[in-house]
This record gives structure tokens, sequence and C-alpha cells, in this order.
């Protein structure tokens, strides 16, 4: 059965438990404590050295980072429905998964990590994100504004890694009212067959 390094407030973690669950597939937590330092021992850092969660574990493959994992998942478990195979669709996937390793990062992700004083601890600008955030749900609002999904006419990974940070958009104070089509997705994110919330 596959194995998910986890944190249940991690929004990295979450995006692979939310992909999991929409897939419905089967597998088995093993929570890590970074604020234990559990990330930092030997017997970690001998499964993945750069000390970071997740990590997904399926008969001797470990993955890292939750980017990789998702596509791992959703080309092993569901073919080209979440992560197309034509180059022109893939390509649409990978910028949005890179928006939501960047833009997303820098603001609203940031800024939760800031209001729950975990910000020296993950290296962030606090003096920045309340710009980056709203430069990344702008973004994000104009995608949005004549669509229903992010990068294709269906729901992929690309919705699932923008879901976490944009969601929890509450906990670092970052309003979603200016951005009235990045709330009506987030709906029906949550109306997806399959979906879980962060502490689910």
């Amino acid at each position: 059965m596959l194995k998910l390094y986890d944190l249940p407030l991690s929004l990295n973690c979450y995006k692979v438990r939310l992909l999991l669950s929409l897939l419905g597939v089967d597998y088995e937590k093993e929570m890590v404590d970074l604020f234990q330092g559990e990330h930092k021992t030997d017997d970690f850092l001998a499964i993945n050295p750069f000390g970071q969660i997740p990590i997904l574990v399926d008969e001797g493959n470990v993955i890292r980072d939750s980017q990789a994992i998702m596509v791992w998942i959703a080309r092993k478990y569901d073919g080209d429905a979440w992560m197309p195979n034509g180059i022109e669709e893939e390509a649409l996937v990978n910028e949005w998964l890179s928006a939501a390793a960047y833009e997303l990062r820098l603001g609203p992700y940031d800024a939760r990590l800031a209001k729950h004083e975990l910000a020296i601890m993950f290296c962030v600008n606090e003096n920045k994100v309340d710009e980056r955030s709203k430069t990344a749900l702008t973004l994000y609002e104009g995608r949005l504004s004549d669509r229903q999904w992010i990068a294709l006419d269906r729901p992929t990974i690309a919705d699932v890694a923008a879901f976490p940070a944009i969601s929890q958009c509450g906990d670092g104070e970052i309003s979603l009212d200016p951005y009235p089509s990045v709330a009506a997705w987030v709906g029906r994110v949550r109306a997806l067959p399959g979906f879980v919330d962060i502490l689910d």
C-alpha cells in the first residue's frame, strides 16, 4: 500500500491527500512532526535527503515534492484525465503547476505561515505577502473569469495544486471577496466527488 509521509496542516501534504481522495486511492499516513525536527533525523533523511514533506513511498519507489507526487499519482491511477499526455494540454497543466509553486507560494501560502508565526522557520518575507497575494489572486481571477477550471475544460492536478493555498487564504487574513471567479472555483472544487477538506 502507498505510504504518505504527512503533516495535517501542511498545504503541500494536503494537495496530495486531496488528489488521492478524488481518485479513490487507498494509502496509509506516516505523521512527521516538523516542530520536533523529525524531518531532520537520519532515518528521515535516508528517505528524503532534502528533509521535506510530503513523500510518497510505493514498493520501493520514493517520490518527493508535492507536484511530482501528484503527477505520479495521476499517471499511475487515472490515465491522462487529471494529467494529460497530449503535449499542448500537458504544457498548460505544467504552466499552472508552476504558478501554484511560485506565485501562490509567495502569496497566500506565505501569508498563512506569517500569521501562524512560522515566518522565520520557513523564510517568509512578511512585508511582501499582501502584495504578492494580490498579484497571485489577480492572476487566477483573470484566468477563471471565463472558464470553470484553471488549465483545461475539466479539473486537473493544476486545480488540486492551487486549491490548498487559495482555499486557506483566510488563515493568512487574505480575503477572496475581490476575486469572485476564484471564490466560485473554490466552490466547484469542494463539490467534486471524493473531495476532502484539509483536516478531514
